[in-house]
């Protein structure tokens, strides 16, 4: 006699008891779709954002997104790789965004940060970096790397002016462009705006100025011009090109100057 059970099999996870419809597809589970992963990002990224890293926990990121903590787990393995993950989304986006908007100068920074998912992802940005942690300098070295390429390659049109500490270069440009970010409570006092976008656009013109032209119009008497090319590489400069030494008239095929007939 059979038992009643006889006929019964395990199921695995995701899978339907009845697969007896000839040519039937598995379904896949909406659990573990790209859209439910790209939705626990989003939702990392604000909670993130708004509450900060130490504070933000799976269960609040799982409740935020509509998902289970579970499944937190399951497509990122821990906080610390969904983090990375996040990093990883913001610091493209951003790099998307601004290559997207290169042609418009100095509009593209204020049209940024009018976006409100935008906005989201650039105070994500400040908080990475302003974070002790690894993830904090993984952060930041992640964007010099990327300013370092743009002097190499050029951006959007734009070419830089090449230097003999490419690094040092890129990390002093990097560190002007993020500071507005940083220091955007500071600034809105200092110039009276109330938004980071409003006191972006209030910069943007003089960051561009201060990208092409520099902000030296002058220097000390004896100091190098500044609007002419870098003289350091090409050698001693000769005396008939130094002011204080052009009453010496010596043929430049002398080494001493002298006669030598």
């Amino acid at each position: 006699m059979r038992s009643k059970h006889d006929d019964s099999t395990p199921q695995k996870p995701g899978t339907t008891k009845n697969q007896g419809t000839a040519g039937a597809k598995p379904t896949r589970s909406p659990n573990s779709s790209p859209e439910t992963a790209e939705k626990i990002l989003t939702a990392a990224v604000r909670e993130f954002s708004e509450h900060g890293f130490t504070k933000s926990t799976i269960r609040s990121i799982a409740s935020a997104a509509g998902v289970s903590p579970g499944l937190v787990i399951h497509h990122f393995g821990s906080k610390e790789g969904l983090r990375t993950a996040c990093d990883d989304h913001v610091f493209a986006a951003i790099a998307e965004s601004k290559a997207q908007n290169a042609e418009y100068a100095v509009h593209a920074m204020q049209m940024i940060f009018n976006d409100p998912d935008m906005s989201t992802k650039i105070d994500y940005l400040m908080k990475s970096l302003l974070d002790p942690s690894e993830h904090g300098q993984r952060y930041f070295e992640h964007y010099v790397d990327l300013v370092e390429d743009y002097i190499s390659h050029g951006f959007a049109g734009y070419a830089f002016r090449q230097s003999d500490d490419p690094r040092g270069q890129a990390a002093t440009i990097a560190t002007l462009a993020l500071s507005p970010s940083i220091l955007a409570q500071r600034l809105q006092t200092s110039l009276g705006t109330n938004s980071t976008a409003e006191t972006m656009t209030r910069l943007a013109p003089h960051l561009l100025d201060l990208y092409l032209n520099g902000v030296l119009s002058a220097t000390p008497e004896g100091q190098p011009d500044p609007s002419q090319p870098d003289r350091a590489d090409t050698g001693p400069v000769p005396d008939a090109a130094r002011p204080d030494r052009a009453d010496i008239d010596s043929d430049p095929t002398d080494p001493s100057g002298g006669d030598q007939s």
